[in-house]
């Protein structure tokens, strides 16, 4: 697979976290108990747990360790009735953390240890991709995901993903089997142990 252009990684930000409000967006009230291909989240679990996320990784771009109650396995309820407001004042917070001075520099925290500022932002924008992608599937969307940032992200999961998966081996399934040429946000949801050509029931 050729990778293409390569994505600034403060642009991949926006474009991960703009996708996914897109995406967030389009879904109804209706919507948000529908089942996913995360097996053990429903739409809203998701979009909830993307924000929680989002908080831990603007702390982290602060140098700071994130408020202990935002449990990323198990967070709080945070979205209530404003999926997208709430969503989208986590992903403001988060994009002007890490465009401020000096936040790309040196080391930061993350969920498994220090890491360069930019390997921990690039987890940000990995998981963003990856749970737009989840949220679209489950609910019939199109999920906006293009080549360019498909591709970033994948880059980042094939070193991301096995060092989590050796941390805690039940945060990753096993990386499902596809085409070497198949498109790179399928390989994407490969490497995290999703079926790529999961539908949501009744399709």
């Amino acid at each position: 697979m050729d990778d293409g252009p390569r994505l600034d990684p403060l642009l991949a930000l926006d474009l991960a976290q703009t996708r996914a409000a897109v995406v967030i967006a389009q879904i109804a009230s209706a919507d948000l108990d529908r089942p996913t291909p995360c097996t053990e989240w429903s739409v809203r679990d998701i979009i909830n747990k993307m924000t929680a996320s989002t908080l831990v990784f603007t702390a982290f771009g602060r140098r700071e360790q994130p408020d202990p109650k935002l449990d990323l396995v198990h967070p709080p309820e945070l979205i209530g009735d404003d999926p997208l407001g709430v969503y989208v004042d986590a992903a403001v917070g988060c994009r002007r953390v890490w465009r401020s001075p000096g936040a790309m520099d040196g080391t930061a925290p993350s969920t498994v240890g220090e890491f360069p500022a930019k390997a921990v932002l690039n987890a940000r924008i990995f998981d963003t991709t990856v749970l737009t992608w989840d949220l679209a599937r489950a609910c019939g969307l199109e999920h906006g995901i293009d080549e360019a940032q498909a591709s970033y992200a994948l880059r980042v999961a094939r070193r991301l993903v096995p060092t989590v998966r050796a941390v805690n081996l039940a945060r990753y399934a096993d990386a499902a089997a596809v085409e070497d040429e198949a498109q790179a946000i399928d390989q994407l949801i490969a490497v995290t142990g999703r079926d790529p050509t999961w539908q949501r029931p009744g399709r």
